[in-house]
């Protein structure tokens, strides 16, 4: 019986073990899955002949290798920096692989061997990157065929809590993902295209210039992410003059974070010493100055008088007498562990995801906006937004390069359309994850 092994099994692999699980019911696969804590899938193992679970050392390459061996499909929901070993173990034993997270270089040097080894490597194929690949180019074939040429894209996303969910917490933000990847969001350089203009947004300024965006009615920041430009070429858009990609948090959070960026407190590059009985407030104090000012004087300062931003900052309680409980680790960590515990989500909780295009076209004596948003809450804190809106896609994916449906061979991102429209309608008549779309057209009577 054929398998598919399915890598990680984290908090977003919920609803794509599910999917598969059910799916393989009636085909002749087998799931397993290996990670290095399976405990949480034993009831699932008692009710299910086609799953077997192993716990294993996912990082040694030996036992990786060994657990590869042998699958017809690998499905990897591990921290991004293991693909690239992954598919080179993949590439090596023949081995189709699919991802959630960005293409990297690393795999696209394998691009030519992929192909002609008659492989099929899938990446991108999640919530962001991945349902915003595949509802964008539903619009951009829509409009092109319609006679456009697509000018403007902008395109944002959220992770965040449900407004019903948020109670006293002024950030507006609980974790529902990889708490590492959301502490170390936007470092490095932004890329992207306005008005025909390359931009570029370092870290030092990126939650200092956000866009203000009003969706279902919630106000929200948004700043860019990571590089948009290259994404010209993936949609086929040769003609655009403003590119931007970017993250959406509730207003009000960019202003806060922006203080902890400026003080260093989400550098990971180094250790801090962190001595025995430390308190957060003896971390945090010794990245201000030591002069006459209180901290709380130079937090106004550095914020142009924000209270609001100041006071976000306060309730971390990075100002706080609690004692730091790790022994080692860079500022960033630090700041990691105390909001693992202030930004958790409790069982009753709901996170929810917001995404929003906006795309502009034009073709002669016309032009039109297109905006199309998503917003979708989860059930609780295990039943997310996010681990459905990650895992759904990827699961759906997979399904279809098991059964044959999707056979060509090469290196992909979700950007074709016989991944993007089976994959779209299956999400919106079996999941309810559904875009709702406005357009606006404008007669100008000038051919453009």
């Amino acid at each position: 019986m054929p398998e598919i092994l399915i890598l990680g099994a984290g908090r977003s692999a919920s609803y794509l073990i599910d999917y598969l699980l059910d799916w393989s019911k009636n085909h002749s696969y087998t799931i397993r899955i290996a990670d290095q804590s399976v405990t949480h899938l034993a009831n699932q193992k008692d009710q299910n002949d086609h799953l077997e679970i192993q716990a294993a050392n996912i990082g040694d390459a030996d036992q990786r290798l060994e657990l590869i061996k042998g699958a017809f499909m690998v499905v990897s929901m591990l921290p991004a920096f293991m693909h690239p070993l992954v598919a080179k173990d993949c590439l090596t034993l023949g081995i189709h692989l699919a991802t959630a997270s960005y293409e990297s270089k690393e795999l696209q040097s394998m691009s030519d061997e992929i192909a002609s080894k008659g492989l099929i490597f899938l990446n991108e194929c999640g919530l962001d990157p991945g349902i915003d690949h595949m509802s964008a180019m539903k619009i951009f074939e829509n409009l092109k065929n319609q006679g456009y040429k697509v000018t403007e894209f902008h395109s944002y996303c959220g992770g965040l809590v449900a407004p019903s969910s948020i109670g006293e917490n002024p950030w507006g933000y609980k974790f529902s993902w990889n708490p590492r990847n959301v502490i170390l969001a936007g470092q490095g350089t932004a890329r992207f295209l306005e008005q025909g203009k390359l931009r570029f947004m370092p870290y030092n300024r990126l939650f200092a210039n956000c866009t203000q965006f009003y969706i279902n009615g919630l106000h929200y920041d948004g700043y860019p992410n990571r590089d948009s430009i290259g994404y010209r070429e993936v949609y086929g858009l040769h003609d655009l003059h403003t590119m931007i990609r970017g993250t959406l948090r509730f207003a009000g959070f960019a202003k806060a974070w922006d203080i902890l960026v400026q003080l260093g407190l989400t550098d990971d590059s180094y250790n801090f010493p962190i001595s025995r009985g430390m308190t957060y407030r003896d971390f945090t104090t010794a990245f201000f100055c030591a002069d006459n000012r209180s901290i709380e004087q130079q937090l106004l300062e550095l914020t142009k008088g924000d209270q609001a931003a100041v006071d976000r900052f306060v309730w971390t309680g990075l100002l706080g007498e609690d004692t730091i409980t790790i022994q080692e680790g860079s500022p960033a960590m630090i700041v990691q562990e105390l909001l693992e515990k202030k930004w958790k989500l409790m069982p009753t909780d709901r996170d929810m995801i917001v995404m929003q295009h906006i795309v502009k076209g034009e073709k002669e004596g016309e032009q039109i906006e297109v905006k199309s948003s998503l917003y979708l809450e989860g059930d609780n804190s295990h039943q997310t937004a996010m681990a459905k809106t990650v895992g759904l896609p990827l699961a759906i994916a997979v399904k279809l390069i098991c059964s044959g449906q999707f056979n060509q061979p090469g290196l992909f991102t979700p950007v074709v359309p016989e991944l993007f429209n089976p994959i779209l309608q299956e999400l919106e008549e079996e999941f309810g994850i559904v875009f709702n779309e406005t357009e606006e057209r404008i007669r100008t009577g000038i051919p453009v």
